[in-house]
């Protein structure tokens, strides 16, 4: 079995950002990306062995401006692509209260074992 979150926070952190997970302990020095595992599967196995096993994480991008989580975005789209990671979904959630702007991605990836 693959960890799903320490595949994902290595490639994450070739990025200039402030990389946490799950959830953001501070808002105050913006931006941060977090993220989390969302799924794991087994995906194919042989003579009882898992051999590929597939992983799905959110990636959030938390941010002072709009334009900030979008460019970020393509930021992380790119690393994560990069290191074989398919985008599944992204979106701009409304800000709170506070201002803090949040855009959510998904990707998933197959993990040979």
């Amino acid at each position: 079995m693959t960890d799903v979150n320490a595949e994902a926070e290595k490639t994450l952190s070739k990025l200039d950002y402030t990389v946490e997970y799950y959830y953001p302990k501070k808002f105050n020095d913006l931006p941060v990306i977090s993220f989390y595992n969302l799924t794991e599967n087994p995906d194919f196995s042989a003579d009882n062995n898992e051999v590929v096993q597939s992983g799905c994480v959110v990636v959030d991008i938390w941010a002072d401006e709009p334009s900030d989580c979008g460019k970020i975005a393509v930021e992380v789209n790119d690393v994560m692509t990069a290191d074989n990671w398919s985008r599944e979904f992204s979106r701009d959630l409304p800000p709170d209260n506070s201002g803090v702007h949040h855009k959510t991605m998904r990707f998933s990836k197959d993990f040979l074992l």
